[in-house]
């Protein structure tokens, strides 16, 4: 799957429905289809990244879609980078790096990352010591 090409998707579609739900507002409509179709397509992208924020406002698909500043590429390619990597790890093994990441403050990504690479080093070590 290209990741990077369904955020940059999901983030126009995001952006396009807040911009109509505002323009509309403004002129006087109210309760317009958009305002739900934006929230949907930022769960979406919440669901891609395995975040659980505890309100919308703290998410990064909020983020992303209020952000002004930041081209549809290069928001796309931030949250490319967030997506958790698909393995076959069993749910409650994910469910446990979920929560440790959670208390430590991480992003589920960057201590699956952790893991790895202290794998690796723990890795590299027996085979030094080993073939010494």
């Amino acid at each position: 799957m290209d990741t990077k090409n369904v955020m940059l998707h999901l983030i126009r579609a995001g952006r396009d429905a807040l911009h109509l739900d505002t323009t509309l507002t403004d002129i006087g409509y109210r309760d317009t289809p958009y305002f739900s179709i934006q929230g949907e397509i930022a769960d979406a992208i919440s669901f891609l990244l395995d975040e659980e924020p505890e309100t919308y406002e703290e998410s990064a698909a909020y983020a992303a879609i209020h952000d002004i500043y930041t081209s549809d590429e290069q928001c796309a390619e931030q949250l490319a980078e967030m997506v958790t990597p698909q393995a076959d790890v069993p749910p409650a093994t994910m469910a446990m790096i979920r929560e440790t990441a959670r208390e430590r403050g991480m992003d589920v990504r960057q201590f699956i990352s952790l893991i790895l690479s202290d794998w690796a080093m723990k890795e590299l070590m027996f085979r030094e010591t080993f073939t010494a």
